[in-house]
């Protein structure tokens, strides 16, 4: 059977040319998960890796200062990493929030040594850079491969 051009069931006990409604004729190594444009049948796309739901603090700061972020700068990056300070970039984004949340969003980027994916911050400073949730999850997605 298909469902907008994705098998989602297989019924291989059918001996006669006629099938149950809605079901299609397909080779047998078609089952579900495999795309039917109206002609032809098509192995599934892989799905993405899943996104991480850490990285290290210098996967965090080493991929802001890579192509194609580049949102603090290589010494920033070490500095973070080394010394805990907070790179201008970032500063400006805590102190544009809520005076109550700046020491706990100061505390985590200077001394964490990792940072999570649904850690509300992350949402907070993907928004403040411009970026969609599925740009945040690309961006840790490259982080992690750093």
């Amino acid at each position: 059977m298909v469902e907008n051009g994705v098998v989602v069931q297989s019924d291989r006990t059918c001996e006669t040319e006629e099938h149950p409604q809605g079901f299609i004729a397909a080779p047998e190594e078609v089952v579900p998960g495999f795309l039917f444009d109206g002609e032809a049948f098509a192995a599934p796309l892989p799905s993405p890796p899943p996104v991480p739901e850490a990285i290290s603090d210098r996967q965090f700061f080493q991929a802001l200062a890579a192509p194609p972020y580049g949102i603090i700068t290589q010494a920033e990056a070490l500095a973070a990493v080394k010394t805990g300070e907070i790179p201008a970039a970032m500063i400006a984004l805590v102190d544009a929030l809520p005076q109550a949340s700046r020491f706990g969003a100061e505390m985590l980027l200077s001394g964490a040594t990792e940072f999570k994916r649904a850690h509300p911050l992350t949402a907070v400073f993907g928004q403040a850079f411009g970026w969609t949730g599925l740009q945040v999850d690309a961006f840790w997605t490259d982080a992690a491969k750093l």
